[in-house]
């Protein structure tokens, strides 16, 4: 947020320094009507007929008109100043960025001239309704004022500027050109007033300027405004995508975290999973069938459901090892697993119990169904073909858990092991406990 703070400072401070050089220098322009740049001629009644005299001076940097207004057959003596902007009466100035006239100037009449008034016009020239050979065709913009009072100034706007209504009539101008035109004038024309008394007649001219400006204020602060706009919204984008890069990166951070939570509860399965087995076998080790081994006898108790042991052992399995070595040993161990696991359903669970040991749990199974599945096993083993290329059996050890504890069921299973070993090995043996074998028979 800093970034913005500064970035708004920086802009009011510039927009400040902007208003402030605007108001000091750039909010006027001045175009000087002087004779070392433009052509001051005179003018008077004389091309129309009448019979008035007139004559420019120029003493330093002010231009005298002494000027006597005579009674003819023209009807409106008059005398004044021409001021040529231009050589080629179709290439005037464009006046259109100024907005006052600013002109100095004195005027003396004769004793008992009831009015002191001046014509000024801005002759514009536009081919649309100007001619070059005809000088009459070329706009009057104009206007009849009093000059200042003690060689005083006064300002006029254009815009009070009006085009004469006898010119409009005498040249048949259309509508879409009768208003006021500055953008190529070609002449200023400045003239004693309609009705002027006659007589002596002075004008002096002081100084005479055009006021525009560089830019308009309303412009100004319009291009102002826009900045502004355009550097709100610039920030308001950045504020923007900097916020959907934040919520991009709370999500990614999320979904990373829920990745690894994912991962890390996977892991956990998998420790989990790894603490429960056997890490050679695949089998499953004590710590892991405990719980399960706690649920079965319980339901077994509650006379719910069967649990039948198979307590297995490989024959001869440290013969093996001696001679073939532990690596083939560790082979035959994950091998007989596979084995044993082709033969058992998908309740059953397998656990290696120590060395080449291994108990086969059987839930819902009674003693006949475990003998017979007891029996499938020990084939089995006996007709595989064995990684190190030579037969090899088993003793299998059967008891179904009864009324007792999950350790006695299984040193029972235990004893009916040895009794297959101590009868020549390769064999199942059953503990009937209280199961009679006629029973089971029938």
């Amino acid at each position: 947020m800093k970034w913005i703070y500064n970035s708004v400072l920086i802009l009011a401070a510039a927009t400040l320094l902007v208003v402030a050089l605007y108001l000091e220098v750039g909010d006027e322009k001045v175009l000087r009507i002087g004779s070392e740049k433009f052509t001051f001629l005179k003018t008077n009644d004389q091309l129309e007929g009448g019979t008035s005299t007139s004559e420019l001076l120029l003493e330093g940097g002010s231009k005298h008109l002494a000027c006597e207004l005579n009674k003819s057959h023209y009807r409106w003596p008059y005398c004044g100043i021409s001021i040529r902007l231009s050589d080629d009466v179709t290439q005037g100035l464009d006046l259109s960025t100024f907005h006052t006239l600013r002109i100095r100037m004195a005027y003396e009449t004769p004793e008992g001239e009831p009015l002191r008034q001046v014509r000024l016009y801005l002759r514009n020239f536009n081919p649309a309704y100007s001619s070059v050979e005809d000088d009459y065709t070329h706009k009057y913009n104009g206007i009849q004022f009093a000059p200042g009072e003690h060689n005083g100034r006064i300002d006029i706007p254009l815009k009070n500027l009006q085009v004469m209504t006898w010119w409009l009539a005498d040249n048949k101008i259309p509508i879409e050109h009768a208003g006021p035109e500055f953008s190529n004038v070609n002449r200023i024309e400045i003239a004693t007033g309609s009705g002027a008394q006659v007589g002596i007649h002075d004008l002096h001219f002081y100084s005479i300027e055009l006021v525009g400006e560089y830019v308009k204020a309303e412009d100004l602060f319009l291009c102002l405004l826009i900045v502004w706009i355009v550097v709100g919204a610039v920030i308001s984008l950045l504020e923007i995508d900097k916020g959907r890069q934040k919520v991009a990166e709370i999500q990614a951070r999320e979904q990373h975290l829920a990745d690894l939570n994912n991962s890390l509860q996977i892991e956990k399965e998998q420790f989990a999973e790894q603490a429960h087995r056997d890490a050679l076998t695949g089998a499953m080790n004590r710590y892991g069938v405990n719980g399960w081994l706690r649920e079965q006898s319980n339901a077994v108790r509650w006379g719910g459901t069967s649990l039948s042991v198979l307590y297995l052992d490989i024959d001869f399995f440290k013969a093996i090892n001696d001679t073939y070595g532990h690596k083939v040993g560790d082979d035959i161990l994950r091998e007989f697993v596979m084995v044993v696991r082709s033969s058992t359903d998908c309740m059953d669970r397998i656990v290696r119990w120590g060395g080449e040991e291994f108990i086969l749990f059987s839930p819902e199974t009674n003693l006949c169904d475990a003998q017979k599945k007891a029996e499938r096993i020990r084939q089995k083993v006996e007709s595989h073909q064995w990684v190190h290329g030579r037969a090899m059996t088993c003793c299998i050890g059967v008891a179904q858990m009864g009324d007792e504890r999950t350790s006695e069921t299984l040193a029972r299973a235990d004893e009916a092991l040895y009794k297959a070993k101590a009868n020549g090995r390769n064999r199942v043996e059953t503990n009937y406990g209280l199961v009679k074998r006629e029973d089971l028979a029938s």
